[in-house]
């Protein structure tokens, strides 16, 4: 009987938080979240003016929606990232040439200026996060999240048609 109460209790605490892995989970990304604020905060920047940048970095002059579609969020949520941008003149809005009704994202001096300094400081502090873990258990993480999410997001599109 004790047997069976042992392995209910060590059942539940998979289960249940703050032991469980997902709530783990969500402690470790507000922590790194906060860490990565701290980086942002410096040159006025949020999570989102950094994914934003990140994207034009590798490809200026997209469209809001090719920016959705990249960082995974709404276009209304993108635009209103944009608008403080373009007040920061860190980017730029010009109509598509092919579609006057679409604007293309270009970024200006002032935002490619950011991209040397905030990739260095980004790669030091990522650097630093994951340092107790090889290269190659680093890539391996990096994988299982892709997987995991992958999952996640395919069973929740699943769960929405019911």
């Amino acid at each position: 009987m004790q047997d069976t109460n042992r392995k209910q209790i060590i059942a539940a605490t998979k289960v249940l938080a703050p032991h469980n892995l997902p709530y783990q989970m969500f402690l470790l990304v507000q922590q790194m979240t906060r860490r990565f604020q701290d980086v942002l905060d410096v040159h006025h920047l949020t999570p989102l003016h950094w994914g934003i940048l990140c994207c034009l970095w590798m490809n200026d002059g997209l469209r809001t929606s090719d920016l959705a579609q990249q960082l995974e969020q709404l276009g209304g949520t993108i635009t209103v990232g944009l608008d403080t941008m373009e007040g920061r003149h860190l980017v730029t809005r010009k109509p598509d040439d092919n579609d006057g009704r679409v604007s293309r994202i270009f970024l200006t001096r002032r935002g490619k200026g950011l991209q040397q300094k905030l990739q260095l400081e980004a790669g030091s502090l990522i650097t630093d996060m994951f340092s107790p873990l090889s290269p190659e258990d680093y890539e391996r993480l990096c994988l299982q999240i892709t997987l995991l999410r992958a999952h996640v997001s395919k069973r929740a599109a699943g769960s929405r048609k019911v």
